[in-house]
């Protein structure tokens, strides 16, 4: 499965196609097989047990993973997803 992972904060911005092969197309298993290619890129978003960190926010193809089926939610090839910490100001 190819998808297009972005991770969006205060001091890092990366975008990039990235091969998997998860177990599932489950958003879990993908985000689990994300953290084994990646490994430390992702603690500041997600933790070892899978769960969001602090205000971190995950989108699949730009809609909150909660307003969908959160981590039931099913990736396809192609899809997008983006971890990113909310930051606003002015």
């Amino acid at each position: 499965m190819k998808i297009i992972f972005n991770i969006v904060g205060v001091e890092v911005r990366l975008k990039q196609e990235i091969l998997l092969d998860p177990p599932s197309p489950a958003l879990r298993d993908v985000v689990r097989a994300l953290r084994d290619r990646l490994g430390d890129q992702l603690t500041r978003f997600v933790d070892a047990d899978c769960s969001l960190v602090d205000c971190s926010v995950l989108l699949v193809n730009g809609r909150n993973m909660l307003s969908l089926e959160g981590w039931a939610t099913e990736i396809h090839t192609g899809d997008e997803i983006t971890f990113m910490v909310p930051v606003a100001g002015g």
